[in-house]
């Protein structure tokens, strides 16, 4: 055993496509070692992968020591990926770490795979409590610390931004892995097709945009100008959702990391963002993007450091696991940064309007999109507001009343509701299972009416006096909603309330058990919140 008081750890990363060893101690990054599995044709194949991974596993180990100066005499601890990712892969790097556990008598702990890509770049960005952007083949997620553990605020509903750009990639017959294909052709492109620009409040599809994108190279666009608008589409998509992230938590840093955080287009974009709304940002480095054996000893040593071991017999892998299934005592949350005049996507204003109080809600342009994109998302959100206003107070549900609007400056001028955010009145404690309640049966007076919300979160619903209710930017719904629709909202808002107020841990029986009283298709909605569930997991 070495005779420094630093805890040395060797990290074992193997969830797909690469195997991976990383040496550290709290101070320093000895080695970080890695070999991908690069498939002749088509996607990865678990099976090859895992052979893959068998073959080379010693080799890198042994690589990694020697550049480390260190022999197994000087490690403390063996960590592997738990999980989320391929179960034959995932069990090679398990193994491999077993073997060093028992050989050596060193003890052993499995770290989650998405927590280590999180924790590597905390360490390396020096960014304390961030709203992270995690991008890679099989996750798409915004995740944030909150009450002791990291939450999913947002993720794709069906497959990552990483795999999808690997799909296209293959279409158009370039080698695994496609995302640094695509973004090396997407520079030689311009014309920007107009693609499925697919968000959900904090969530995000990205299946649709890859359909479109197949469809119209088939009919003749140039890869090149493909590539360019699925960049641009598919990123934008992406850090407006972490706009939005970062403005429902009040956090003062933002942090990018994954495998697709290696990107320069989507790395300018979060900058250009950070930088428009005033925030810190840590861009991984791009060595430490991608998947490495340096986040899993990362992630173990916070773990160990803090109380959590494993015996041999309890080490194993966990292939759907998620980083919000994974208490992290050493997180800290700070004080959140207030912002009332501007949301992720419109600054407001209070202002008068013929004697009365109204409210001034412009949809600024965003400079990290580019500005046909840019102008046919504020125009469609604008049209489709004042739209879906009408439509809900026609069934009964209390909106602001639009006094005025001008479609070139993407303005509203609108009634003054005055009282504070459900998200503000739960977090005071105040009568939270009766506003609750209130919640559940004016959400199904609006489903039952066929309009669906679109990014119905508590910061979206307006609180008077008691429970006086009030539905506030219904941008991104519909006014024929469909199952899926309905499905989403009831989603997203018992997602909002078990993620930012999960101090309260009742809130989201109390609202689905209102709620399901009182919406007509109650049944066949609860059948596709499963399915929406299933779906967010972990996916190649």
């Amino acid at each position: 055993m070495h005779v420094l008081s630093l805890m040395i750890v060797l990290g074992i990363e193997g969830t797909a496509h690469t195997i991976g060893v990383g040496i550290l101690d709290e101070n320093t990054i000895y080695a970080n070692l890695s070999h991908m599995y690069r498939p002749a044709a088509g996607g990865i194949h678990p099976r090859e992968a895992a052979d893959h991974h068998f073959n080379h596993v010693t080799r890198v180990i042994t690589s990694a020591l020697h550049e480390s100066g260190l022999s197994m005499a000087d490690i403390d601890l063996v960590a592997y990926s738990k999980g989320p990712g391929l179960g034959p892969c995932l069990k090679i790097a398990a193994t491999a770490a077993r073997s060093l556990s028992v050989l050596n008598n060193i003890p052993i702990v499995g770290a989650n795979h998405s927590l280590g890509h999180v924790e590597i770049g905390r360490r390396l960005t020096g960014v304390q409590d961030p709203a992270v952007l995690y991008l890679s083949g099989g996750n798409t997620q915004v995740i944030a610390h909150e009450s002791g553990r990291y939450r999913v605020f947002g993720e794709t509903t069906d497959i990552g931004i990483g795999n999808m750009l690997d799909k296209f990639a293959r279409s158009l017959g370039l080698p695994f892995p496609g995302g640094p294909e695509i973004e090396r052709i997407a520079a030689e492109g311009s014309r920007l097709y107009e693609l499925p620009y697919s968000v959900k409040g904090m969530d995000s599809s990205f299946s649709g945009m890859l359909t479109a994108a197949l469809r119209l190279t088939q009919q003749g666009a140039k890869p090149s100008d493909m590539a360019y608008s699925l960049q641009e589409t598919a990123f934008s998509m992406m850090v407006e959702v972490l706009e939005r992230a970062i403005k429902h938590l009040g956090k003062s840093s933002v942090l990018l990391t994954g495998g697709v955080a290696r990107n320069q287009r989507v790395r300018t974009m979060v900058k250009d963002m950070a930088g428009e709304i005033g925030i810190d940002v840590g861009l991984t480095p791009g060595e430490f993007c991608s998947d490495n054996g340096a986040m899993i000893a990362q992630a173990a040593l916070l773990i160990v450091k803090h109380g959590k071991s494993e015996p041999i017999s309890e080490t194993v892998v966990e292939q759907s696991s998620r980083i919000d299934q994974t208490p992290v005592p050493w997180m800290h949350s700070t004080a959140p940064v207030e912002s009332r005049d501007s949301g992720a996507e419109a600054s407001i204003r209070f202002v008068s309007y013929d004697s009365r109080k109204a409210v001034e809600k412009i949809r600024h342009p965003k400079r990290y999109r580019v500005h046909d994109l840019d102008l046919r998302v504020r125009k469609e959100r604008t049209r489709n507001e004042i739209s879906l206003l009408s439509r809900l107070s026609e069934a009964g549900v209390k909106v602001p009343t639009v006094y005025d609007f001008s479609m070139g400056d993407t303005t509203l001028i609108m009634e003054r509701i005055e009282g504070t955010t459900v998200s503000e009145r739960l977090h005071s404690h105040l009568n939270p299972e009766g506003l609750v309640k209130s919640l559940g049966k004016m959400v199904a007076s609006m489903h039952n009416a066929s309009i669906s919300h679109g990014d119905l979160t508590t910061s979206n619903i307006l609180v008077s006096g008691e429970d006086d209710l009030t539905i506030i930017d219904p941008s991104m719904g519909n006014s024929s909603a469909e199952i899926e629709d309905i499905a989403t909202d009831v989603f997203l808002l018992t997602e909002s309330l078990r993620s930012n107020h999960s101090d309260i841990p009742t809130l989201e029986k109390i609202f689905i058990g209102t709620y399901s009283v009182s919406a007509a298709k109650w049944e066949e909605t609860r059948d596709i919140i499963r399915e929406i569930e299933r779906r967010r997991r972990y996916l190649w």
